[in-house]
């Protein structure tokens, strides 16, 4: 286990963020919600703001941050308007540079590093656009490794988006990440949710993946008590191309979370450190990809209505549990354990102390998780 410390202390955030954020590749946004010219996505973590924006069909990210006067450019989340400051108008082009400027003649025009926005490097895999502070580093398909194609594949099943927010948790960012890595607690936390509904949480973990610092595994289904209903009710959505008897979950270090429930929906989460101990949930629930009749439509639109539901009240149910976790954290006089179940959260758990001491991504063990399986308190390292 990590010490106890690390889900509190706001030095380790401030070296957390120095060693695994600004260096490695950020979840930015959707290719859908960068369509259009102008479209923006803002991304803002402690001691970031990005923001991506779509210029003409050219995506490029920068601080959001004007280079005059510091005011945060783009407001909000997302939206559509150009790269253009509210405070004294200046609005800058696809280099963020400043081409408009009122009263121009009076700034040092020559000086292009001075005004220029700093930029990020951009990078896409399927449907997933990220973005990386650091101007060296491995390209992203490097750097997602084997997981690199599955982005690519589960992104062309995914259909248009039907919820969307940010939750935040009076939590430590890692304590998010541990909680999706495992659905040991689904049969308590999710009682009504994930198992009476799904059917998920009462089996074990399966068919666990490992590449460097990222994981993946499926958390199978069990029969619920209306199943039958439910297959009739969903039996339009048998033409679908991804389909899996489980809740298939990846995690993409550091800090973002893609899944499916057997292909009928599809989830993107993004956990942002505001604090050392608090933590913005960015969510995404999304349809499956499928050319439906107008009778099919409106059974869609049924489907996505209970699923909007289904997922708040699953994250508000973590919610509230990760920041009791949280408040128990800092009280604690013994390090914890890890269960056979959970051995993607050794997983991280390694490769976060393996790169939080130096060391390279290709240097992070590989996983024995036969092992790990077999030792209910299997250490770390």
């Amino acid at each position: 286990m990590l010490p106890c410390a690390n889900y509190y202390r706001p030095e380790v955030l401030d070296a957390e963020l120095a060693t695994l954020f600004d260096p490695f590749w950020q979840f930015g946004a959707t290719t859908a919600e960068l369509a259009s010219d102008r479209d923006f996505v803002c991304v803002d973590y402690q001691g970031t703001s990005a923001v991506l924006q779509n210029f003409r069909g050219e995506i490029r990210a920068f601080a959001n941050v004007c280079s005059h006067r510091f005011n945060r450019i783009q407001p909000g989340e997302r939206g559509n308007r150009p790269l253009m400051c509210a405070y004294h108008g200046w609005t800058f082009d696809v280099t963020g540079y400043p081409r408009g400027m009122p009263r121009r003649e009076g700034f040092p025009l020559g000086d292009r590093e001075l005004l220029c926005l700093t930029r990020y490097e951009v990078e896409t895999c399927g449907i997933f656009v990220f973005f990386r502070k650091a101007a060296d580093g491995p390209s992203l398909r490097e750097y997602l490794g084997e997981f690199y194609p599955l982005l690519e594949r589960i992104g062309s099943y995914i259909g248009a988006e039907i919820d969307s927010g940010t939750t935040p948790h009076a939590a430590n960012w890692k304590l998010l990440v541990e909680n999706v890595l495992e659905c040991y607690h689904c049969s308590v936390v999710h009682q009504d949710t994930f198992v009476k509904t799904l059917g998920v949480g009462k089996a074990g973990i399966e068919q666990e993946r490992f590449d460097g610092p990222h994981s993946s595994s499926h958390f199978p289904r069990t029969a619920t008590g209306a199943e039958g209903r439910r297959a009739k009710a969903l039996a339009y959505l048998d033409q679908r191309e991804f389909a899996h008897d489980s809740f298939f979950h990846i995690y993409v270090f550091p800090n973002l979370f893609i899944s499916s429930t057997q292909g009928l929906s599809f989830y993107i989460g993004n956990a942002l450190p505001l604090s050392a101990t608090e933590t913005g949930l960015r969510f995404r629930l999304f349809e499956p990809r499928l050319e439906l009749t107008r009778a099919q439509r409106a059974a869609q639109d049924m489907v996505n209505s209970s699923g909007m539901t289904l997922g708040r009240a699953v994250i508000e149910e973590d919610r509230a549990i990760l920041e009791n976790v949280q408040r128990g954290v800092a009280l604690s006089e013994k390090p914890g354990v890890i269960g056979r179940d959970e051995v993607r959260i050794a997983a991280f758990m390694r490769a976060y102390e393996h790169l939080m001491a130096g060391g390279s991504l290709g240097g992070i063990a590989p996983v024995d998780h036969h092992v790990a399986a077999r030792d209910p308190a299997c250490p770390v390292a």
